[in-house]
């Protein structure tokens, strides 16, 4: 069933249906509530401003008279409040507005160029894409989250974290809470700092260029140039930390994260139900080829600028850039050998 009115817009999508929100320089907030109906409270001039596409289990809003995504669209959208049952799938992209949302417990995909995210409450799984803007998730529950900025700080506070995946270019991440299960747990940085208040044993083993690992808790140190470890208690998770040249820091566990006391409740919600398929984020562009290994010192140098570059201008990852430089290192004491 569908309601439209001039400034609200409800449609049933069911327990766990999907929620597609594509705006430009709007600002969204999602809601967490029970029951099986979105609705959309925009201003007077909603139901002109933008496209309602609706289907079983499913309602999409984009921006504009001809509903393309709103990345540099023609006409701007009004302010949304939505209010989305809590398990459902969402969808949420923005070019520069920003996005908050509260006690969301389904899947959850973010994108936005220079808006700021911030994710209050709820758990699950997450996907966040941002460019300049400034991240903040705090979670009650279990948080599967995998997260890229360009520029923007990105602070994630959980309760437990059964994987992590954040990577940035020249922002600062922060990472609070108790690691579990297998992960992957990784962050990535090319000259921002990490920050990892890890509640419990852990292993921290970092590959960096010229960065450097520190630890404010005992921690048992090993390793040298270019690669280090950082083990506390028995080791636990491994956390794999790959940097340019900022630093990775383990700080201590404050009591509000470990207790989960400044975090907010999750909203009562009905039984779990399986979620439909999501639409895939882009994919990550191809990858350029491998530059060249020379025998001599300036080659090599040279060979280490070319794939700095390359990781600047976003044509290869922090993870690509990383083996890279591997290879140039392995490639050159093979030569001095």
């Amino acid at each position: 069933m569908t309601q439209m009115t001039g400034t609200t817009i409800e449609h049933e999508i069911g327990i766990s249906g999907l929620l597609e929100v594509r705006l430009a320089h709007t600002g969204v907030r999602i809601r967490a509530v029970e029951g099986v109906t979105v609705r959309i409270h925009g201003g007077a001039d909603l139901e002109s401003s933008v496209r309602v596409d609706r289907g079983q289990g499913s309602l999409s809003i984009r921006a504009g008279r001809d509903g393309l995504i709103g990345f540099g669209g023609r006409q701007p959208s009004p302010d949304l409040v939505v209010d989305v049952p809590a398990r459902a799938t969402v969808v949420i992209e923005t070019a520069s507005g920003d996005i908050d949302a509260d006690g969301l417990l389904g899947e959850q995909r973010y994108r936005t160029a220079s808006g700021d995210l911030r994710l209050h409450a709820g758990s699950g799984r997450i996907a966040i894409d941002a460019v300049s803007g400034d991240i903040e998730t705090l979670v009650a529950g279990n948080l599967d989250l995998t997260a890229r900025t360009v520029s923007g700080d990105l602070t994630v506070k959980a309760t437990t974290i059964q994987a992590l995946h954040v990577s940035t270019t020249s922002g600062d991440l922060r990472v609070a809470g108790r690691l579990t299960g297998t992960g992957p747990f990784r962050v990535e940085t090319v000259s921002g700092d990490v920050d990892l208040a890890i509640d419990g044993d852990v292993r921290i083993e970092m590959q960096t260029v010229a960065g450097d690992l520190r630890s404010e808790v005992a921690a048992r140190a090993e390793g040298g140039r270019g690669r280090r470890t950082l083990t506390v208690g028995n080791g636990g998770p491994t956390v794999t930390a790959r940097t340019m040249s900022g630093d990775v820091r383990l700080i201590r566990t404050s009591s509000a994260v470990r207790d989960g006391a400044n975090l907010p409740p999750q909203p009562p919600v009905p039984a779990l139900a399986p979620q439909p398929p999501t639409p895939a984020l882009s994919p990550t562009p191809a990858l350029s080829p491998m530059p060249a290994v020379a025998e001599r010192d300036d080659a090599t140098g040279d060979a280490r600028l070319a794939i700095l570059r390359s990781l600047e201008r976003g044509e290869i990852d922090v993870a690509e850039a990383g083996r890279r430089l591997e290879a140039v290192e392995t490639a050159e004491e093979a030569t001095d050998d």
